[in-house]
């Protein structure tokens, strides 16, 4: 009975700070909400804007692993410093080297992909009978500058970070840690994780670092939250890109004789993240999926991210879903075992909710645990955990 009401006690407090954390950070006032390019439009101005969206992105030809919209990197050679050592065992290393990504959306290419559509495609797409250059002008997303360049704006952004457990006695099996929403800080995901419980298990640990997440993060931001995910369907494309692009290079690196194998373990965003990847790279060898968020639209629309009447917003929830597909982890089949594949949810989760762990479990055929705590009151984690061991126990 204690442990009963301990535990509903627990997941009130839950619940309650994650709906905190949903009215603030997830859902700021209208004063902020009016200065995104994005959030200010009219709905039939925004319908118009995802449509563009849809039409540039959401074409079959991304929809392979090895295609433009997923790129191959080129080999890295990070910087290496070493930050200190794990005893007789083995050492800790910052990694960092360059990202090497820009935006797939230009003007010349939104140009050339509008150009090639015939009017009933554009019609389809919702974008009317205009020239090019009217849709280009008239999506009423790029107030502050085009994409490109408030993209590569932030600087820190073109580095990209890794911090790596190492074993003396490698190469060892490998865990890439994703971290979540506005976290990324070192000192902090060595904490949340289980990082020593990994590395003395025989693991190497990999704690990477998100697009525009802790020293990749743009100090114009201030106070703000990250600038990815973003309210412009475009930009959080473009850094589920760049996600991509620099776990991939990161996996060819270590794959490369430094580990043995590598499985992905991402919490809330970084299991999106995760996921994505879990069906883009066949090397890993698994995938845990903690929080996560799997559905950018839905969370969209059940945070209040969309305008206009509950019709109006149901049809924008289907346009985002159209716009974002081809970075979506449901675009593709898993390639990862299903047997090597564990969602966790939180039972007082209120920010991405259970319902984006069940989705994520059907997807992947993989088995759901549940935990009591929330989402950012993690209680009752540790025993989730024990289907992980269990698991990584065959693999190491």
């Amino acid at each position: 009975m204690p442990k009963r009401i301990l535990r509903r006690a627990v997941a009130g407090v839950a619940k309650g700070l994650d709906l905190a954390f949903a009215g603030t950070a997830l859902n700021p006032p209208q004063i902020i909400r009016r200065s995104s390019s994005a959030e200010s439009l009219a709905p039939p101005h925004r319908m118009r804007g995802l449509g563009a969206i849809a039409g540039f992105y959401n074409r079959p030809e991304f929809y392979p692993v090895d295609s433009e919209l997923f790129p191959r990197p080129g080999a890295i050679t990070p910087v290496i410093q070493t930050v200190r050592k794990l005893g007789n065992a083995g050492e800790v290393l910052d990694l960092s080297w360059e990202s090497g990504f820009s935006p797939l959306w230009t003007r010349e290419a939104v140009i050339a992909r509008f150009g090639a559509l015939t009017p009933l495609e554009l019609e389809q797409l919702g974008l009317g009978e205009r020239s090019v250059a009217e849709i280009v002008e008239s999506l009423g997303l790029d107030r502050s500058g085009d994409l490109v360049e408030k993209y590569m704006r932030a600087k820190r952004n073109q580095t990209a970070h890794a911090r790596w457990l190492r074993h003396f006695d490698g190469p060892r099996p490998c865990a890439v840690l994703l971290h979540g929403y506005m976290a990324g800080v070192y000192a902090l995901e060595e904490r949340v994780w289980p990082v020593r419980q990994l590395f003395e298990s025989g693991f190497d640990v990999v704690i990477s670092v998100l697009p525009f997440h802790g020293p990749r993060r743009s100090e114009a931001r201030g106070i703000r939250p990250p600038a990815f995910p973003s309210s412009d369907p475009r930009f959080t494309i473009e850094g589920m890109r760049q996600l991509v692009r620099d776990h991939t290079a990161l996996f060819d690196y270590l794959l490369a004789g430094r580990v043995s194998s590598l499985g992905v373990m991402g919490m809330s965003l970084g299991g999106y993240g995760s996921a994505l990847l879990a069906t883009l790279d066949a090397r890993l060898s698994f995938a845990v999926l903690v929080i996560p968020l799997a559905a950018i639209e839905d969370f969209a629309h059940t945070h209040g991210r969309f305008t206009g009447n509950a019709d109006e917003q149901e049809s924008q929830r289907a346009a985002m879903l159209s716009a974002q597909h081809t970075v979506s982890p449901f675009a593709r089949p898993p390639l990862v075992a299903s047997d090597r594949t564990i969602v966790i949810a939180g039972e007082s989760d209120y920010v991405t909710g259970a319902q984006h762990a069940r989705r994520l479990s059907e997807h992947f055929k993989a088995p759901v645990t549940t935990f009591e705590g929330g989402h950012l009151l993690s209680f009752g984690l540790s025993r989730a955990l024990t289907p992980v061991w269990q698991m990584l126990d065959q693999i190491r």
